[in-house]
């Protein structure tokens, strides 16, 4: 037996998943054999930091989302940043100006914006949506937030996709709609390399810039990288410094998983997909207090997770659902940062600023949670969330 096949046989005989709790899957990641035989091989051919597996899993992002270059680092934060910064180092955006971002979004879908030099200003978002929406005369930030796509235009349209893996707007893929796109690969995403990020755009300036940001600012993997050398023949190569960049480097086990994963999105959406129709048409009928957020037209809504807002004169609060769901063995979260302007770090974010009033942003602060969504649910957790929903009220 070759080393192939010994990794396979071990990875087949301890992987179950077929264990279950109260009759439901444990399956819930995307990860199976397929991953972690790759990751083993990967951890085996002693070639462990970033090299050719990160660049088969970037070719093969790039295709899957539509876009000329996909740049991988670390996580799906490190994605907006290093995005960020490359969109100001090739002058699509300037440091000091002012960036429209959505109140409701993950907190580094805002940090980042400071954090590259830019001035965050929060709006409100859509009723229907939950995302920031309608035209902008600054550049905004399209957080496509829970994979609802977010129809929000401006003279820049960056995209937050952390979680919007196989969402579409009209004919686009998310991720593929603006100057550049930011992908998370986190262990509770579509798509999961445990952790990892990608940043897409169609701008070979743009992905040089990412590919410099993310590794320490050096020229190593630029496709312009001999024209840079040549013009500093006085530096070695190896360590030439052309940006002031970061280490936000994936390593090869992301990109041995994430190439495993990549074939996989369209029937993992699909599934989703099905299931976000099914339990909004379901739990809409039952005429409970709260309300759903189908998917809206002319979209393909990527249902990272199934989020619901209470009325606001339902008989319970949210911490009292909340409380009686999950004492039912379902899992409940906040709608992401809910108003990012009422956290507390909001303070501590450089020239962050909110503009206009934000009712919806408010109302999902204080009554909106979500409950998991996968590709691997059935009709078995549509019913134990409808049996829990109408003992709550």
């Amino acid at each position: 037996m070759n080393r192939s096949d010994a990794v396979r046989e071990l990875v087949k005989a301890h992987f179950h998943l077929e264990t279950d709790i109260d009759g439901l899957p444990l399956a819930v990641s995307p990860i199976g054999p397929d991953e972690i035989e790759a990751a083993i091989e990967t951890l085996l051919s002693g070639w462990m930091t970033m090299g050719s597996r990160v660049a088969a899993f970037e070719e093969a992002w790039a295709e899957a989302v539509g876009t000329d270059h996909a740049v991988c680092v670390n996580s799906g934060s490190s994605a907006l940043l290093v995005m960020l910064t490359a969109l100001i180092e090739t002058g699509v955006l300037e440091r000091g100006q002012e960036m429209i971002v959505p109140a409701v979004g993950w907190s580094t879908s805002l940090f980042t914006v400071a954090q590259a030099g830019l001035h965050p200003v929060l709006v409100d978002v859509g009723a229907e949506s939950l995302c920031l929406e309608g035209e902008w005369d600054r550049p905004v930030m399209a957080v496509h937030l829970l994979g609802c796509p977010s129809r929000a235009t401006g003279p820049v349209v960056v995209e937050d996709a952390c979680g919007a893996h196989g969402a579409s707007l009209g004919n686009r893929r998310a991720g593929s709609i603006g100057a550049a796109s930011a992908f998370s690969f986190f262990f509770s995403h579509h798509l999961s390399t445990i952790e990892g990020g990608m940043v897409n755009t169609n701008s070979e300036a743009v992905a040089n810039a990412a590919r410099s940001v993310r590794a320490h600012g050096w020229t190593r993997e630029r496709s312009d990288r001999a024209r840079i050398n040549a013009a500093n023949a006085e530096i070695d190569p190896r360590f030439l410094f052309v940006s002031a960049g970061y280490n936000l480097r994936p390593t090869e086990i992301t990109g041995a998983m994430g190439v495993c994963q990549v074939p996989k999105l369209e029937a993992f959406v699909a599934k989703r997909r099905a299931n976000h129709h099914q339990w909004c048409e379901t739990i809409s009928e039952l005429n409970l207090p709260l309300r759903v957020f189908p998917e809206l037209p002319g979209t393909e809504h990527a249902a990272f997770a199934f989020p619901m807002l209470l009325d606001a004169d339902a008989s319970v609060d949210r911490q009292a659902l909340c409380a009686a769901l999950e004492a039912r063995g379902i899992a409940t979260r906040p709608i992401s940062g809910s108003n990012l302007a009422r956290q507390p770090a909001f303070g501590r974010v450089p020239n962050a600023r909110v503009e206009g009033n934000t009712p919806v942003a408010d109302a999902v602060h204080t009554r909106g949670f979500f409950v998991g969504q996968s590709h691997a649910f059935d009709h078995t957790h549509l019913e134990r969330l409808v049996d829990g929903l109408k003992a709550s009220f």
